[in-house]
């Protein structure tokens, strides 16, 4: 599978369940009206049909957590009719034979602790871990995370030099540890937020912010051209649908991926829907690997 990124940035919001019928893409004064089965979403015509076997029949239960709008466009539930991860589903329903998507609002921790199993599967991003396989299945990767190096337009840091400066990290995260253990910079510096993360690089007290390149992507594109994303390191993880512990989907699912690797169908829907947020396709950085 041909790797990209995710989009980060938690929004953990208590878990409720808010049901919405993609089939209306609206409120109900539209319902039924939109032509459209899947909102603004482009489905496969005559696919390869997989049957899944859902929890309610004819239609496919999607946790997320949400407000999501890269992710799932739109301001409420009811308005959802498009995003990259809402188009994901859109065609894995498609393609399971299944005309209707019904969302349900859960948090991040009880999407990934189990503490939540009302759905077929949740799409947002999760990154597939050892620790979270012992609660939850994953199907196959959809995407992948890898790192980017965040400077100042015309900083002039390269490859080459990026070990005599000083680098900015997260607490906690995947960067932080390549930094310690593999990049070994003049200094790392570490932050708690993405925000103070990104003004140190503006300020001058960093010469480069490592983060997920779909976090410093938007945040470049978004700075008026005072940064610039100048490289990428293979650091980071795999993204995939999670299902209740014991699916039958999960094959399922494997198969309705590899399809849509196979076919373009996969790429195209972060073509259209997730490089644009980016700013560009990241498979297009320049890779710093050694």
């Amino acid at each position: 599978m041909k790797k990209s990124l995710r989009i980060s940035g938690i929004v953990v919001m208590a878990t409720s369940v808010v049901a919405l019928t993609a089939c209306s893409g609206g409120t109900g004064a539209d319902s039924g009206q939109r032509a459209k089965p899947f909102g603004d979403c482009e489905v496969t015509k005559d696919p390869r049909i997989h049957e899944m076997k859902t929890k309610k029949a004819g239609e496919l239960t999607v946790a997320a957590s949400l407000p999501f709008p890269a992710g799932y466009r739109g301001n409420t539930l009811e308005t959802i009719d498009g995003g990259y991860m809402y188009c994901l589903d859109a065609e894995i329903a498609n393609r399971a034979g299944l005309k209707k998507i019904t969302l349900v609002n859960a948090s991040f921790e009880a999407l990934v602790t189990a503490k939540s199993s009302n759905f077929d599967f949740a799409v947002w991003d999760i990154l597939v871990t050892p620790e979270r396989r012992k609660a939850v299945d994953f199907s196959t990767p959809y995407n992948t995370y890898e790192t980017g190096v965040l400077t100042k337009t015309g900083s002039g840091l390269s490859r080459s030099n990026i070990k005599n400066s000083t680098v900015g990290v997260l607490a906690g995260s995947l960067q932080l540890k390549f930094a310690d253990d593999t990049l070994k910079p003049k200094r790392v510096r570490v932050f708690s937020s993405n925000d103070d993360l990104f003004n140190a690089v503006l300020s001058g007290q960093i010469d480069a912010a490592l983060n997920d390149t779909a976090t410093v992507m938007p945040r470049a594109a978004k700075s008026d051209g005072k940064l610039e994303v100048v490289g990428r390191y293979p650091v980071g993880g795999d993204v995939a649908p999670l299902l209740p512990k014991g699916s039958p989907n999960v094959e399922v699912v494997n198969q309705i991926l590899a399809d849509m690797e196979k076919d373009g169908t996969l790429k195209s829907i972060m073509d259209k829907w997730l490089n644009p947020i980016l700013g560009g396709d990241p498979h297009a950085l320049p890779d710093w690997s050694a």
